[in-house]
């Protein structure tokens, strides 16, 4: 109901953005309640959890338009 009036005092706002409120609310949250819980537990038994390595392979030909990784 809230977000309803936000929408109504905001003039230009889309309404049809209003129906991602229930997916956002009760999707999205849990997902980072999830993420947070699980690195809570990793930091208190001392996982180490690290950002690994990206290997660079330096094979883009910006000339050719062909931006693809391998």
């Amino acid at each position: 109901m809230s977000a309803a009036v936000g929408f109504a005092i905001e003039k230009r706002e889309q309404w049809s953005l209003l129906w991602w409120l229930p997916l956002q609310r009760f999707g999205y949250r849990q997902i980072m309640y999830y993420v947070v819980l699980k690195s809570v537990v990793r930091a208190l038994t001392g996982l180490h959890v690290g950002w690994g390595k990206l290997e660079r392979t330096a094979t883009v030909d910006a000339m050719s338009g062909d931006h693809s990784l391998s």
